[in-house]
């Protein structure tokens, strides 16, 4: 299985030193955030994927030409006996498996928790304004905007975005953040908020985190923009600027400086849709990616 670990681990290194790169400096993503979306995501679950498969193949290498000839033979008992590079190498695997999943349950558990905390609080200090249906507002200076997602979510407003901004800009603010709601973005952040806390140092993996963050919220701008004018969601982005938002919850300005510059200006002047052609091709390369490894399997 010489060939296939070394195939895996090449598609490996491309999806964590290469392919980051040039999908974030690539324009058409801005064109089609949720086509940008899917394809991160298989990109974030390859690599995943991929990282433990590798150490695998490698642990399973003296045992058979193939990933099913070497279970077979551990599994009839007729298995060589393997050297201890193969143990590394499976404890490894399994290693980084459980790391993977430890991080992803540990960061629901832990975001679900935050947000309740949150949530309580939240209905023990805000208040309702009855001309902002379903937000809550808190008696805080700071112009802030956010939302906690969940089943039971609240979209939140501070005093000082009430007085920053216009009637009309704090109602786009409210549907920018009803989307992040009603669209699951929390959902969609999660996974790479698990990669980038398993494989901290990896500039790929930071870049994806950052990335789709930005996507999620060109998404919500997209899904505000249907009833709100461009130019009065891309003033509000301006004035509201990157505040810090609670543990759990997305703002409509969670992208960070200069996304925000980057959103605003989408806004302003939106890019053209992205081509049929083009969204079928994305949707191929998704499918691709998410073929080897499964064609890992089948190399000897």
């Amino acid at each position: 299985m010489a060939l296939a670990a070394a195939t895996l681990s090449l598609c490996l290194l491309l999806l964590a030193l290469v392919v980051p790169g040039r999908l974030a400096a690539a324009a058409w993503p801005a064109r089609a955030p949720s086509y940008g979306l899917v394809l991160w995501q298989a990109v974030g679950l390859v690599g995943g994927l991929l990282a433990i498969e590798v150490a695998l193949t490698v642990a399973l290498a003296p045992l058979g030409a193939t990933h099913l000839d070497a279970v077979r033979a551990v599994l009839d008992g007729s298995a060589p006996a393997a050297p201890w590079w193969t143990w590394l190498a499976l404890l490894l695997g399994v290693a980084v498996f459980a790391r993977l999943l430890w991080v992803l349950v540990g960061s629901a558990v832990g975001t679900l928790r935050a947000r309740h905390r949150h949530r309580v609080m939240l209905d023990l200090v805000a208040t309702r304004n009855p001309l902002l249906a379903g937000a809550r507002v808190v008696d805080h200076e700071v112009p802030l905007a956010y939302c906690l997602p969940g089943l039971r979510p609240r979209v939140v407003v501070s005093r000082g975005v009430l007085d920053l901004l216009r009637e009309d800009e704090v109602r786009a603010v409210l549907a920018h953040e009803g989307a992040h709601v009603d669209q699951r973005h929390d959902l969609v952040v999660l996974p790479f908020v698990a990669l980038g806390s398993t494989f901290p140092r990896l500039p790929g993996v930071r870049t994806a985190r950052a990335e789709v963050a930005l996507l999620v919220e060109m998404l919500a701008d997209d899904r505000a923009v249907r009833h709100h004018a461009p130019a009065v969601l891309a003033r509000a982005l301006y004035k509201v600027g990157a505040a810090t938002v609670p543990a759990g919850g997305l703002a409509i300005a969670g992208a960070g400086g200069d996304g925000v510059l980057q959103r605003a200006s989408r806004l302003v002047s939106p890019p053209p849709p992205l081509p049929p052609v083009a969204r079928a091709a994305v949707v191929a390369a998704a499918l691709l990616l998410l073929a080897v490894p499964v064609a890992g399997l089948l190399i000897p």
